[in-house]
């Protein structure tokens, strides 16, 4: 059993026992469920309910708790026979995946009625507590372990399929393509004859890395996104992104001889084309600026119409969206779409270059910056944190998706701490805080929320 998940598992049910789970807490119970193959964690949510008993809630009365207790179990049951049937399938059918994707889409499916049980612990209707009432000690704050490997990937026929554990094996069948884990990478072998749509999801804290069939690479760290067919046909390849997300771009030629362009969707708010190169896109919704950063070969970037436009005016180093602006290696392309978070992190920002090139023009617009720290910009994929002069908020958002954390500012965000130095990321969120508090971040950590007192 993958112990890592297993922990997962007993905090989310833990947090719906106490009425602290959200949505996400809900759908990541459902797919840890759905994945697991051998009933492990199924038994250990049976041994987690076993330990709890009732206690009397004043927002109703009376609960019917054997009534709720027996539907879970009943769900937990029919779901374990529903996985032992789908190895039975397995052994008897061989191919017929899409019997299989049925079955799995199943067992989602009661998984979430089993989560919405857990809804209305949530809310407070019924609390459970361990029948071992004697008060405890005081614990330390919990160890906040670092992300890992890890992705959710969505079929044609909408089911999903959690990749957390299955390191090596067929994940699907689909129109004649085969998309399989090798080594903890997905990759898709055959050219099917039917164009469907995969979508691979990195949650928080996880990361992954897929190939897709043009053998195209992509690594998605945290929260991130990527859309795009099983086989590519036609004269271009489409994809769309959100997140953050590297990219190095095989070549591939159309029957002509001439280079086929590889295209990818930002945010629906702008374009990248591409002919085969090394370049790397971050565009989380929470930040104020798509960065658009090449390390080799040429892109090109066109503006959607969702953009704002810039009235053709041009100010140096400034486009507007009737252009297609043309990166050389070692340029970031900078599109600013909230322009007053952007005065916030312009404040907080010590790189100087990054200042000369977004702090022109307090208006949505496109940027290009020639002086970019390119280790800086990929060093998530190497596995590392840099905060070599960044925003502290920037700082922070990486803290939040990797370690699937909030962080609260209590005296609003501090202007006057510079946050610097390289450290990897396979630390505990424990470890990390002992060294903010060295640099002169006051900080404290209560569950999986880290504030700033600063």
């Amino acid at each position: 059993m993958d112990t890592f998940l297993k922990n997962e598992l007993l905090g989310l049910l833990e947090k719906a026992r106490a009425g602290n789970a959200s949505g996400d807490d809900y759908a990541r119970i459902a797919a840890i469920i759905n994945a697991d193959q051998t009933g492990e964690l199924i038994a250990e949510v049976d041994h987690f309910l076993e330990q709890q008993e009732p206690v009397s809630s004043p927002h109703i009365d009376p609960y019917d708790h054997p009534y709720w207790q027996q539907a879970f179990q009943e769900i937990i049951s029919e779901v374990r026979g529903q996985k032992s049937e789908i190895r039975s399938l397995r052994s008897e059918v061989g191919s017929q995946q899409s019997a299989i994707s049925n079955l799995r889409s199943v067992i989602s499916r009661r998984w979430w009625v089993a989560a919405s049980i857990l809804v209305l612990v949530s809310m407070g209707t019924y609390l459970l507590v361990k029948k071992n009432n004697t008060p405890q000690p005081l614990a330390g704050p919990t160890e906040i372990l670092p992300g890992k490997d890890g992705a959710i990937l969505t079929l044609a026929d909408g089911s999903e399929v959690l990749l957390d554990t299955i390191h090596n094996g067929v994940v699907a069948l689909q129109g004649g393509t085969t998309a399989r884990i090798v080594n903890d990478t997905l990759i898709y072998q055959g050219r099917g004859s039917q164009v469907v749509y995969n979508t691979m999801s990195t949650p928080r804290a996880r990361k992954f890395h897929v190939v897709l069939p043009d053998g195209t690479k992509a690594w998605l760290n945290s929260a991130s996104s990527i859309r795009y067919p099983t086989t590519f046909t036609g004269n271009e390849r489409r994809v769309s992104v959100t997140g953050e997300v590297y990219f190095e771009v095989a070549t591939q030629r159309l029957r002509s001889g001439l280079k086929m362009p590889f295209r990818v969707n930002v945010n629906d708010r702008a374009e990248i084309e591409v002919l085969g190169t090394h370049f790397n896109v971050k565009a989380y919704e929470n930040e104020p600026v798509i960065n658009t950063t090449l390390l080799e070969g040429s892109i090109a970037i066109t503006l959607s119409p969702k953009q704002p436009a810039q009235g053709g005016q041009g100010k140096k180093g400034q486009v507007d969206n009737s252009q297609r602006l043309i990166l050389k290696p070692g340029q970031q392309a900078q599109i600013v779409v909230d322009e007053k978070k952007l005065a916030v992190n312009e404040a907080q920002a010590t790189d100087k270059a990054a200042k000369t090139a977004t702090g022109r023009e307090a208006q949505p617009g496109v940027f290009v910056n020639s002086d970019t720290d390119i280790d800086r910009v990929v060093a998530w994929k190497n596995g590392v944190f840099d905060f070599n002069n960044i925003a502290f908020e920037d700082g922070m958002h990486q803290l939040e998706r990797w370690y699937n954390i909030e962080v609260i500012y209590e005296n609003g965000i501090p202007t006057d701490v510079e946050l610097s130095g390289k450290m990897t990321k396979d630390v505990t969120l424990n470890e990390l805080v002992i060294i903010l508090e060295k640099i002169g971040v006051q900080c404290r950590l209560e569950g999986r929320k880290l504030l700033i007192q600063h």
